[in-house]
């Protein structure tokens, strides 16, 4: 639940690109691919990704890959 929740605020942060900068590195590409590949959203297309239905797609489709390339620590502290 724990990694859920914290993976919920980093799709959000990135949904809303409120910095770019806050959403670790590590997870920039994962959450890049998983736009494109879970939605019909445009890279930078914010209104659509912050839909409900494309922010839970985009969460779905980027957690493992967020888990492998930044570590379960570093994917529950952002």
């Amino acid at each position: 639940m724990k990694y859920s929740l914290a993976l919920a605020a980093l799709v959000a942060v990135a949904a809303a690109q409120v910095d770019p900068t806050i959403i670790p590195e590590c997870a920039r590409k994962c959450l890049t691919d998983a736009t494109t590949s879970a939605t019909t959203c445009k890279e930078g297309d914010y209104s659509c990704t912050c839909k409900p239905d494309n922010k839970a797609a985009i969460q779905t489709a980027a957690t493992g890959c967020v888990v492998s390339a930044c570590g379960i620590d570093k994917a529950l502290s952002t």
